[in-house]
């Protein structure tokens, strides 16, 4: 029986999981569940094309998004394919709300959503009916920490349990990365906890080409508590129904910066947030919502409207927002089929770089992506017939404390990442973060065979130095990459 390693609990791993054949066996190589990938706490939903005009158009606001990096025909293919992939969730029991919505960047109404909590909707309906596949194993509290290639190859992985504190080597006729993206490594971000970047770590070390790793998009409307690390993010939606970005001043700031003002694609918003931010040297602006009908807010946005009033802000109906580390929109470069350069080894969801978004992802395009691409790549021929497993495991034993010497390695990174490779970045910053971020991996190396939790810091930090490194060689401002004096 062939055997497929896919690492991932969000909706590209388990959309995967179900369109596989159940004649492969499959191993789910998960944290703590799907409650902690990015997919469950996606609040928009899923932008498709119901008809060919609609295509048209759709398209042409995916390139305008993408500032002339995605590649056409994959954009085409993805986007021709979108009112399929929407029959097909329907068809597995999933109930969209009558009217789409707008999102930045969108020129029409064409966002299929579930009240406000889309991506919770759709993990916990597709997770049920993933659980009663016989074929499938799932390993919680695990995580991979390296590939295993031989002779160019990948034959599997290596996966530790961090409850256990073991570690073992597990072959596949084929691996598939669903790791999700990286906005954990910075400090203010919308993702859920698996979101390290250690995915795309972990395919470079094994001599894996990542691209456009300079431009990770920025969600402009992240809900901003003072001293809490709550993550509530505030769906473009909620724009898209009449909320508008104020400045401390109460003025319409955006209107001046682009024809769609507050609707503008996520980079241009983001940026025009943080330059008002740091010229007011206020920590976040105002999303008036007060031409906001209360009725429709409270039936079509229940999460948002239930967190703002426990925020307080309610009667002033004004949210204050800050922009935040949102989506990857590179990664690890694959085909039009998730195939790596790497026999064996494919890429999904985010972790992977499709072409499809180029310098910036354009609203709620995501979820359609990994849906098109997991279910092409599960139902593909090459995952039928490769064979390349070998080997039996091989237990290994690691220590699951922290050592006490990484721990500010750990706590740098977030601040460094925010301040160096942020919204708005400076040469001169980014290089002397570099090199910190070169520093680092001499002491993490010291540490890395017997800890568990040194392996995985290294993955972050590869990940950290490409996003440097892309960013450093980009010389010019493009999409979600901005430099500044």
């Amino acid at each position: 029986m062939k055997r497929v390693v896919c690492i991932g609990g969000g909706l590209a791993a388990i959309y995967f999981s179900l369109v596989l054949s159940e004649e492969i066996e499959l191993y789910l190589i998960l944290g703590e569940g799907p409650e902690d990938s990015n997919s469950y706490l996606a609040k928009g939903g899923i932008a498709v094309s119901l008809d060919i005009a609609d295509q048209s158009a759709h398209i042409k606001d995916t390139l305008v998004a993408g500032a002339g990096l995605c590649d056409p025909q994959i954009v085409k293919e993805v986007i021709e394919n979108s009112s399929s992939i929407l029959q097909d969730l329907k068809a597995r029991g999933l109930y969209f709300d009558s009217n789409p919505s707008k999102e930045g960047g969108h020129s029409i109404a064409r966002i299929q959503h579930i009240s406000d909590q889309t991506g919770k909707f759709l993990v916990e309906k597709l997770w049920a009916d993933l659980k009663k596949r016989k074929n499938t194993h799932f390993l919680y509290h695990t995580v991979a920490t390296q590939l295993i290639i031989e002779k160019g190859i990948c034959k599997g992985l290596t996966i530790a349990n961090y409850l256990e504190g073991t570690c073992k080597n597990i072959f596949a006729d084929n691996v598939v990365l669903a790791s999700g993206g990286c906005g954990n490594l910075y400090a203010q971000h919308t993702n859920g906890i698996g979101a390290n970047g250690e995915g795309a770590g972990m395919a470079m070390r094994a001599g894996l080409l990542l691209q456009d790793m300079a431009f990770i998009q920025f969600h402009p409307t992240k809900m901003y508590l003072e001293g809490k690390l709550e993550n509530i993010l505030v769906t473009e939606a909620f724009r898209g129904a009449g909320a508008v970005l104020r400045d401390n001043k109460g003025d319409d700031f955006m209107k001046d910066l682009h024809p769609l003002s507050s609707l503008a694609p996520r980079d241009i918003v983001s940026l025009g947030m943080f330059l008002n931010m740091e010229e007011s040297k206020e920590k976040h602006v105002w999303l008036d919502f007060s031409k906001v009908d209360t009725q429709h807010f409270m039936l079509s946005f229940p999460y948002l409207f239930d967190a703002v009033k426990r925020a307080g802000f309610l009667s002033q109906e004004k949210i204050p927002v800050t922009p935040a580390a949102h989506y990857q929109c590179g990664g690890v470069l694959v085909d039009s089929n998730s195939a790596s350069s790497i026999p064996g080894l494919f890429a999904i969801g985010e972790v992977a770089r499709t072409g499809l978004h180029g310098a910036n992802r354009l609203a709620s395009n995501s979820l359609l992506e990994l849906f098109h691409f997991a279910a092409k790549l599960a139902s593909s021929e090459i995952i039928q017939t490769n064979n390349y497993g070998a080997g039996e495991d091989e237990l290994i034993s690691l220590k699951i404390q922290k050592p006490l010497e990484l721990l500010p390695i750990e706590n740098n990174l977030k601040e460094l990442m925010w301040h160096s490779f942020g919204i708005c970045r400076n040469l001169a910053h980014m290089e002397i973060a570099k090199g910190e971020l070169d520093s680092f991996l001499p002491i993490i190396k010291n540490f890395e065979a017997d800890y568990l939790f040194a392996k995985r810091l290294r993955n972050r930090i590869e990940t950290a130095k490409a996003i440097a490194i892309a960013a450093i060689e980009r010389t010019e401002s493009l999409g979600c990459h901005q430099l500044m004096n």
